[in-house]
């Protein structure tokens, strides 16, 4: 297909397919002349991908780019294909080398999690803890468990996913769940704080324990 017809189907100007190709957000088509090209469905399918890390995911050019180079790596080893990715999306911040990740990694040793010292994520924690203190609140430890069960229970589904995919969309899988997924799951998460409020209130019934049919 021509750029225009590429670029009808994904949804997006011509202009920005363009500086996609200009920035390597998008590879390049097969040339047909010195300044024509045709696309496949690969380019549609990475156009739909980095609309969606941009729209929804709500990362930067440059994390997409991240994203991207991971969903690249050969994933012959399900687990490297996680680790990839989760280095590509981790959350950086100028000053992490500076913070004080001794109550990140102390919460991580308590709920018995095994993160690597260099974990590009305790960054992240430690800032969100940092946050939460510094005005004024001490977070419950129930609590944390809470959020931590949670988490984990997430974890593993994620994990699965990646481990029950064909080889060539292992990396996919890992990144969809990382960004897209953890879009979806904070999405969920105030829809449920809405429906328990309502609940408290008495407007909903009891909530139901799984998903119908599922």
């Amino acid at each position: 297909m021509r750029i225009s017809q590429l670029s009808h189907r994904a949804g997006l100007p011509v202009g920005t397919v363009k500086f996609y190709l200009r920035t390597g957000l998008l590879h390049h088509g097969r040339a047909t002349s010195a300044t024509q090209a045709v696309y496949d469905e690969s380019h549609l399918e990475r156009l739909r991908l980095v609309r969606a890390l941009l729209e929804v995911g709500k990362l930067s050019h440059a994390e997409i780019q991240r994203v991207l180079g991971a969903v690249e790596v050969p994933a012959d080893d399900a687990l490297r294909a996680i680790d990839t990715v989760s280095e590509a999306v981790a959350l950086r911040t100028p000053g992490d080398d500076e913070l004080d990740l001794g109550p990140a990694r102390a919460l991580a040793d308590e709920l018995g999690w095994h993160i690597r010292e260099d974990s590009p994520h305790l960054p992240h924690l430690a800032r969100s803890l940092a946050a939460i203190t510094s005005i004024g609140i001490a977070p419950p430890r129930e609590r944390l468990k809470v959020y931590a069960e949670a988490a984990s229970h997430v974890a593993r589904s994620d994990v699965q996913a990646v481990l029950d995919a064909d080889e060539p969309d292992r990396a996919f899988a890992a990144a969809t769940g990382a960004v897209l997924f953890d879009s979806l799951l904070s999405a969920l998460r105030r829809l449920a704080s809405e429906n328990q409020a309502n609940r408290v209130k008495g407007r909903v019934p009891a909530p139901r324990v799984s998903i119908p049919s599922a």
